[in-house]
């Protein structure tokens, strides 16, 4: 449906003119501001900056509490002796970690003893390698032995706080902007982000960090659904596609930039210190960015809309008056329209199964991702150069998606990358280990597929945020996308059943990644469609497309 507008523009580059405006409701902050200007550019640099505090904060506990080697303290009976002949006579050669030691007394009485006949008692006291860092959470709080599974294993309590605060935060910030607007929800995230972080370098206690660790979460949860909603809602026509893709692209750059401060200050409450002071300058975006005008038009809000839009216009060097804007905006198509629940997807027929099939993808998506971060990592010789590269290895992957976006839509780029990714999955799983110097040829499908995840990842939030309407975006986004949290958490025990089927991860995300390809396809292309606004419009273009693959099939010659 559209609306028929007639309305004298005022152009100070070409003079003033009358022109019939026939109005797209869909296309009234494209009219008064244009696709893209500075006033796009400038909100979208700044959201896309934002990724780089979301890299840091989900995976900082690589640098805060990395693989560190550890041995029971040396008894003052046993000063006679160095340190390295101390360890290798304290523990049996068993023990993947030095928790068991012989009893000190009765090795120290008899030290030609056999160590068979001295019992086992537990190390009390434990010294740390500093030789790659000066002071880690493992180190600062004894995480080892029985104490282990709170940083390290198949449960990793600390990173399992992480993604639930993150999943949780999604949730709830979502919500939160869906009612009260983009700009505040995402300035309070930004805040308590921030503030967290720098309590988390203080803090003495495990249990009270962790604590402050999960409401740290919640606002990272927040700030990556605001944020990316807000990069899409402010650009139209071709730019609605390019923007929020290349928005995605500083979170490699994030890992980078973490990799190289970890190296440099070695000590993980430094780390978090500086992690916080390059985060509070984002409090700095409350004099920067607007409200959403979409968000304000779509909640009838016209008085403000029509202020930011003039506002947005001048800076793009277009001049409309306040009273010619507010006649732009239809006043009747979403007022007093409260934005949906995440339930209410779920109970609209089309919606629910685009909410299903989202949902789906974003877990295995999650899954994946974490898991084959770990493999990587597992390949990788110096931790700090293997992060750095990681990061940027997954950096071209916006760029490469921007330019086969452009040219297929977005289910077929989806398709595209899932492809590669599943064959370089493979290639890994046939060919041997350690059959070339340095394993060449394995890293180098390590590195197209993860090239080639990173690129998926930013084409499906693209994909999803178009999906849903802008009453509702944010709970809708927010709420598949949290699938991908809950991937994050079964990743680990996905990689503990490599001890009991060889290379079951690799096959495991191989077959899911693939699987995903055949989930794509009941769900509608939205290249050169017009956002939804209501749950309604998000039906019709679901209907419509469900209605053009029919009439395609039927089009199709029959094979005599």
């Amino acid at each position: 449906m559209e609306i028929e507008l007639e309305e004298t523009v005022l152009d100070s580059r070409s003079g003033s003119s009358n022109q019939k405006i026939n109005l797209e409701k869909e296309d009234v902050t494209s009219k008064v501001v244009g696709d893209f200007g500075r006033w796009q550019l400038q909100i979208s640099f700044l959201m896309s900056l934002l990724k780089l505090s979301n890299a840091w904060y989900q995976l900082n506990i690589i640098f805060m509490a990395p693989t560190q080697d550890f041995w029971c303290a040396k008894p003052t009976e046993f000063d006679d002796i160095s340190d390295n002949e101390w360890r290798d006579i304290c523990a049996p050669k068993i023990e993947e970690f030095p928790c068991l030691i012989y009893d000190p007394a009765l090795l120290a009485a008899a030290r030609d003893m056999d160590k068979s006949m001295i019992p086992l008692v537990a190390c009390t006291n434990f010294v740390y390698d500093t030789s790659l860092f000066q002071r880690t959470m493992t180190s600062d709080w004894g995480l080892v032995c029985n104490r282990r599974w709170l940083i390290h294993g198949k449960f990793q309590l600390t990173q399992f706080v992480m993604m639930t605060g993150v999943l949780l935060g999604g949730i709830l910030f979502g919500r939160l902007a869906d009612k009260c607007g983009r700009k505040t929800p995402l300035m309070v995230a930004i805040l308590i982000q921030s503030c967290t972080s720098y309590v988390a370098s203080v803090l003495p206690w495990y249990w009270y960090f962790l604590a402050n660790w999960f409401i740290l979460a919640l606002a990272s949860g927040g700030i990556t659904i605001i944020s990316f909603v807000l990069c899409m809602e402010t650009v139209s026509g071709k730019w609605r596609m390019t923007v929020p893709v290349l928005y995605q692209l500083p979170f490699g750059l994030g890992n980078t930039v973490m990799a190289f401060l970890a190296y440099w200050l070695r000590d993980w409450r430094k780390l978090e210190f500086g992690l916080a002071t390059c985060s509070s300058l984002y409090i700095l975006y409350w004099f920067c960015i607007p409200e959403s005008p979409r968000w304000l038009i779509a909640n009838g809000q016209i008085n403000q809309a029509a202020e930011v839009l003039k506002k947005a216009a001048a800076k793009n060097n277009r001049y409309w008056s306040t009273d010619q804007i507010k006649r732009l905006i239809p006043t009747t198509r979403t007022d007093n329209k409260k934005p949906p629940g995440f339930s209410k997807f779920l109970k609209s027929r089309n919606m629910r199964l685009t909410t299903i099939l989202l949902s789906i993808n974003w877990l295995f998506t999650g899954i994946a991702f974490y898991t084959f971060v770990q493999f990587l990592g597992d390949i990788g010789g110096n931790i700090f150069i293997t992060v750095a590269l990681t990061g940027i290895v997954s950096t071209p992957g916006p760029i490469i998606c921007v330019l086969i976006i452009t040219r297929v839509g977005r289910r077929t780029t989806l398709w595209i990358f899932q492809f590669f990714t599943g064959l370089c999955f493979i290639a890994l799983l046939l060919i041997p280990r350690d059959l070339c110097p340095q394993d060449w040829p394995r890293l180098l499908f390590a590195g197209i597929g993860f090239a080639s995840m990173a690129a998926s990842v930013p084409t499906l939030y693209l994909y999803t945020g178009e999906l849903y309407p802008t009453l509702g975006r944010n709970v809708g986004v927010g709420g598949v996308t949290t699938f991908a949290r809950i991937g994050s958490m079964i990743a680990p025990f996905v990689l503990s059943l490599d001890s009991t089927v060889v290379n079951f991860p690799l096959m495991f995300i191989a077959t899911t990644t693939f699987a995903q390809m055949f989930l794509l396809y009941p769900l509608p292309e939205t290249k050169g469609k017009p956002l939804p606004d209501t749950l309604e419009e998000a039906e019709q273009i679901f209907k419509k497309s469900a209605s053009a693959k029919v009439r395609k099939s039927k089009k199709r010659p029959s094979r005599s």
